[in-house]
């Protein structure tokens, strides 16, 4: 764990950023920071030592000049239900506190969720946004709490439109934009199902610049089961009416078990049956901080593309 938090600080990832992922394993665990506090996600079965030794580092590290002040774990190895964060170490912030990425901010919550509230991975995306979206409407599916949206306002988008399933992420992606300083006027927020909303919005014949989709790889709702192994072709199929000709869409999915030829299958299927005519101009890659093993450059758990439509 040092060796490899000793490498990002010679690469200069420490810079413009109080977060980091600082481990990475996909098999078994994670170690990210938010300022001074690590959250550990765990997804396997681990030595018995490996906790107590990534205590023991976190304790002594000094990512920022400030010693780390809090370690929480959250175990996915366990069934999703019964899954909840435990401190290890120190006290977590009882409330959300505000920590910068590319001189962004964005909200973190620490000891209560499933997550964080942002996804460290998508950072390279949010970069993107942030410096591309002036003037344009921008449409953010499955938002979770918001940070892309947040990036995209704070390009410039002319208005931005933020839906998620769960009632308490969207007004957590809410807060988000207004504690980044956004004019509410140039934003909505919806709580609800894509697959309810998207026919409204192409009824009232919306149009977009750029449409973010990166959704879960299985969510249920009141209206059934969604998976992006069956499912993918039948969303994107209700996206590409949206977009505009010339605009973007920048599609994702973070899953092992589906792979990236079944994805662009389903997308060229979607492009096919409703006509917009596609072409990759971008893949998505992990930021720099994610280091992986060589067992891990084959097929990437997180796939996806920036696609313009042509025609």
């Amino acid at each position: 764990m040092k060796t490899s938090f000793d490498w990002r600080k010679k690469l200069g990832l420490l810079e413009n950023t109080e977060t980091l992922r600082i481990f990475y394993d996909p098999a078994t665990i994670a170690i990210d920071l938010f300022q001074e506090h690590a959250w550990i996600t765990q997804w396997g079965n681990l030595r018995a030592n490996v906790i107590p030794e990534a205590i023991a580092f976190l304790k002594e590290l000094s990512p920022w000049g400030k010693k780390i002040e809090s370690i929480v774990l959250m175990d996915r190895s366990k069934v999703a239900s019964s899954s909840e964060v435990q401190t290890l170490w120190g006290t977590p912030p009882a409330q959300r506190f505000s920590v910068t990425e590319n001189k962004i901010p964005y909200l973190i919550e620490m000891n209560q969720g499933k997550h964080p509230g942002l996804f460290l991975d998508h950072a390279p995306l949010r970069e993107w946004l942030a410096r591309s979206q002036s003037g344009m409407r921008v449409l953010n599916l499955f938002s979770y709490t918001g940070s892309l949206s947040v990036a995209a306002g704070v390009s410039g988008a002319e208005h931005v439109t933020t839906l998620d399933l769960s009632k308490s992420t969207i007004e957590w992606a809410e807060a988000n934009w207004k504690n980044a300083g956004l004019n509410p006027e140039k934003a909505r927020f919806i709580y609800g199902d894509v697959f309810e909303w998207l026919p409204k919005f192409i009824k009232k014949s919306e149009q977009y610049d750029t449409i973010l989709c990166d959704p879960p790889s299985f969510s249920r709702s009141k209206n059934g089961v969604f998976s992006t192994n069956k499912d993918s072709g039948r969303l994107h199929e209700l996206i590409l009416p949206l977009l505009r000709v010339g605009g973007v869409l920048v599609t994702s999915i973070n899953s092992e078990n589906y792979p990236e030829s079944a994805f662009l299958r389903d997308i060229h299927q979607a492009s096919e049956k409703t006509g917009a005519s596609l072409q990759v101009i971008k893949r998505i890659d992990l930021p720099e901080s994610f280091s992986t093993s060589t067992r891990d450059l084959g097929e990437r758990y997180l796939k996806g593309f920036h696609l313009i439509r042509l025609k």
